[in-house]
């Protein structure tokens, strides 16, 4: 792992995920500091495939140093840290992206704010709580991109229990059907739809009562 080709190594993280073997720890946490973006977003996958909540730390670390990279491969590898994060799973990442999603120094970095929803999305749908409290919070943010795919992300959260979603959150999703911004209001019918054809009850009268 720490001396083969760097290509080679993406098509080991399935085994990495199912082996989730303790020895990978070490290698991967020093291979996310490297500075070859490729191994560092290797790294990152890996850990996210292993989904030890004891690689949030090192993924935060690496995630603030990720978004201020520049150069060939920086994208891909932050993505790669967001990505990570959301598959592990563990709710304690609302407090680290939370305060990102709400900065007025980060509203231009729209791309980098819709992945982080995205890792709320993959945290909620594995039971995070906060992540789904904080994806309600997502559907008033000043930007309607944001709101838009938070929108998505809290109806993909329920798609494996779509009775248990709450009617508050059902109220806002259906409020949104009719918001002054397009891709808000597409996005949260879009959101009532997909969960009446997964078998929301709720979600299908709303769906209708809208399409009539």
């Amino acid at each position: 792992m720490e001396s083969g080709d760097v290509e080679d190594l993406f098509e080991i993280i399935p085994r990495i995920g199912v082996l989730r073997d303790r020895r990978f720890h070490e290698p991967l946490i020093a291979m996310l500091c490297q500075k070859d973006a490729k191994r560092c977003e290797f790294a990152a996958y890996a850990m996210g495939a292993m989904g030890n909540r004891e690689f949030l730390a090192p993924l935060k670390k690496a995630f603030l140093e990720a978004r201020n990279m520049k150069g060939f491969g920086s994208q891909d590898f932050l993505i790669a840290v967001i990505e990570a994060i959301g598959a592990i799973g563990d709710d304690a990442a609302v407090d680290f992206f939370l305060p990102i999603l709400k900065s007025p120094e980060a509203a231009a970095q729209v791309r980098m704010l819709k992945w982080i929803v995205e890792s709320l999305g993959a945290i909620a749908q594995q039971g995070g709580t906060r992540s789904l409290e904080a994806l309600l919070e997502m559907t008033e943010h000043r930007n309607p991109e944001i709101r838009a795919q938070a929108l998505s992300e809290l109806a993909v959260a329920y798609w494996h229990r779509p009775n248990e979603i709450a009617d508050s959150t059902l109220k806002r999703i259906y409020d949104l059907t009719t918001d002054r911004t397009a891709i808000v209001a597409d996005s949260a019918l879009a959101a009532l739809q997909s969960l009446a054809d997964v078998g929301c009850r709720r979600a299908e009268k709303l769906f209708l009562n809208q399409d009539n």
